[in-house]
């Protein structure tokens, strides 16, 4: 794990927040908001920017989030360009922002304060700010989108990647001044800052320093001077030119799908992954049909009466471990904003990972070496973790207080009840047949009636590989059966989630309990089991031994829910374009010679428009947020919550390109 510094503040005699860690202001000391609206909206002229932009997103890149004065002035300035501007076609902004040390949300408030104007919007920052890991991390305030990237800002610019070339209209320079903060101000940055801007982008900062004007001219950018804020003569703005030559792509074989024509969304599968993707989709501008092959939605895993969320840690897999975390700090985010609108039952009271053998103990410990803050993870005595179950354990373990569970069926159902409310189109008991792209659409035929979208979308779980488009990938199914028993007086004491080789949960509305769940792979039966049932709570009561509350459990109403789930042997989903396997072998039949000997490499065929989301496992209510939200930004061409790696590790065509790299060859 790379740990994050946190910044440490002091104050001025004019209450301006100065960094202890490269001892500068975070703005003037005259007027922080003025020297905001002057440097960086008026430098790079955002105003008369929005107002002629011929696309429905716009993208800021800012080097220092710092106290996040520049956000809140920018969003304020945005809303109100949609309240003046409603028909013109810019609805979106991107706001991207680096920082290395990160302040926390008690600090945040603090400073704000002395910005009243902006109460609201920084009540809704701190109250989901929590940097946790480095990499990026996405909020959402209605239609702007806050990526984070916290870390070193040389190595996250590296992480957008190629797919993000040429993505960015407006920069804001806004470290701490350059002989405060050189590392920052070099090279590197002018080069990353060049790649990643639009032909006529443009930059504003507020030095005049004429190191920082000569390594911007030297990497391409036109550099201009105007007047600076206040006492300052001068500052430098400029913009990259519009006659640029495009950058070069370096890893073509992890393909990104260029989009021309994507308006119109066919997505397959009535699950919680169709229901965040839709979501996205949606609140993206696009128009979106959901077709599922069953009479009503969620009816298999995404149907089960409770479902655990929380990360999957690990103690030796960091790159899975980041998108875990990433992906539950995003689920929390996320769901917070649907419970506004949807009604499901839910509770974040907390997941107790217990140390029901030696061999857990061990792993658990290493992961508490790994320095996770303890809202994340934490290691507890018996006596503790008994403390957080509410009932009696004999091992101690660990205790994750913002994981949870909650309803899949009522999120799933009355979640895609509210899209409906927002123009997504439903359609049941339909089996979306052979579709094949023709004409620019992907078009099949059902019951003797024709349909044709511009995208297709497979998010329909193991049922995936029915689809001749996902031949090649490994996807297998597996059956999990979740017991469900009635509650009783020591059952109801039960306050969190506990986690053995399986998992109980407190008690529902329903006053009942899920113990979960059998694993049985390469099978898609859904009859129920009475083994399996059995086998259940048997595990329950082996793993947590001489817990006498486990012996009164009363299993006898045999009641079950069967769900067949989708995996990957390398335990991290896919997501992206939908490869044609057949195509690509030829293509990269000769990939590993092609890479040593630094020859040319085409980019790899995929169907066109052509997407997926697959293997989520048994961490579909943990994932299923950030992997639609990162899909549904691939499919409209805009920004991506992830760095490249860990996209790449998610990439749809990994299996085969990983054996190609090695010089193996696929059959």
């Amino acid at each position: 794990m790379n740990k994050l510094t946190f910044a440490t503040l002091s104050f001025n005699a004019q209450q301006t927040p100065i960094s202890e860690q490269f001892d500068d202001i975070y703005f003037s000391t005259q007027d922080g908001l003025a020297e905001s609206y002057y440097v960086f909206q008026d430098g790079n002229q955002l105003w008369q920017k929005w107002q002629n932009h011929t696309r429905s997103h716009f993208v800021i890149a800012e080097t220092g989030f710092g106290t996040g004065l520049n956000f809140l002035a920018v969003v304020e300035r945005f809303q109100q360009f949609r309240s003046e501007f409603p028909h013109l076609p810019l609805k979106r902004l991107y706001f991207i922002s680096f920082e290395k040390f990160p302040l926390q949300a008690e600090q945040f408030a603090l400073v704000h304060e002395t910005f009243p104007q902006f109460a609201k919007l920084s009540q809704k920052l701190t109250a989901c700010w929590q940097p946790r890991q480095v990499g990026c991390q996405r909020y959402h305030f209605d239609d702007v989108y806050l990526d984070i990237w916290f870390g070193e800002m040389a190595e996250n610019l590296i992480q957008l990647g190629d797919s993000d070339n040429s993505s960015v209209d407006a920069w804001f320079l806004d470290g701490f001044s350059p002989d405060k903060n050189p590392e920052m101000w070099n090279a590197h940055l002018y080069r990353q800052m060049f790649r990643l801007t639009r032909n006529g982008g443009s930059f504003a900062t507020f030095t005049a320093a004429s190191e920082v004007r000569r390594g911007l001219q030297a990497v391409g950018f036109e550099v201009k001077k105007r007047k600076g804020f206040g006492k300052k003569r001068e500052m430098l703005w400029g913009e990259k030119p519009f006659d640029a030559l495009p950058n070069d792509i370096r890893f073509p074989y992890f393909y990104q799908q260029n989009q021309t024509n994507n308006e119109d969304v066919a997505i397959v599968g009535g699950g919680v992954a169709s229901l965040f993707l839709a979501w996205s989709l949606l609140k993206k501008g696009k128009k979106v049909t959901l077709y599922c092959k069953d009479a009503q939605l969620a009816e298999n895993t995404s149907g089960n009466l409770q479902g655990v969320i929380y990360p999957q840690l690990s103690d030796d897999d960091q790159r899975n471990v980041r998108f875990y975390v990433h992906s539950f700090d995003y689920a929390l985010h996320r769901l917070g904003q649907l419970s506004q609108a949807v009604t499901f039952q839910h509770n974040f009271a907390g997941v107790a990972l217990y140390a029901y053998n030696d061999k857990t103990a061990q792993k658990l410990q290493k992961m508490a070496e790994q320095g996770w803050d303890e809202h994340l993870f934490k290691r507890c005595s018996a006596t503790d973790l008994s403390e957080k179950i509410g009932l009696s354990v004999v091992n101690g373990g660990a205790f994750i207080s913002q994981g949870g569970w909650l309803s899949p069926v009522e999120l799933v159902r009355n979640g895609f009840a509210y899209l409906q409310a927002l123009g997504l189109k439903i359609v049941l008991n339909h089996r979306v047949d052979m579709p094949e792209f023709h004409r620019g659409k992907w078009q099949w035929t059902h019951q003797d009636e024709n349909f044709a979208h511009d995208v297709l979308v497979l998010a329909n779980g193991h049922t995936l590989t029915d689809f001749p488009q996902a031949d090649g990938i490994p996807l297998y199914p597996v059956r999990g059966q979740v017991s469900q028993v009635p509650t009783n007086d020591q059952l109801r004491q039960l306050k969190c989630v506990v986690c053995f080789d399986g998992y109980i949960t407190p008690m529902s509305a329903s006053e009942s309990h899920c113990i979960g769940a059998s694993h049985v792979r390469d099978n898609a039966e859904t009859s129920f089991s009475l083994a399996e049932h059995q086998q259940n709570i048997a595990k329950l009561q082996q793993n947590l031994t001489a817990c006498r509350w486990t012996e009164q459990i009363d299993s006898s109403q045999n009641q079950a829910k069967v769900g067949i789930r989708a995996a990957l042997r390398d335990r991290v989903p896919m997501v992206g374009a939908t490869p044609n396997f057949t195509r690509q072998k030829a293509q990269f039949a000769n990939l590993y010679n092609q890479l040593r000997r630094r020859e040319p490499i085409e980019q790899a065929e995929c169907y066109p428009n052509c997407y997926l989301i697959a293997g989520l496992g048994s961490r579909g209510l943990t994932t299923a947020p950030l992997l639609a939200e990162l899909l549904a930004s691939q499919i409209c061409g805009e920004p991506m919550p992830l760095s490249e790696d860990i996209r790449h590790a998610l990439s749809t065509n990994r299996t085969w390109i990983r054996n190609l790299l090695r010089g193996r060859k696929v059959t």
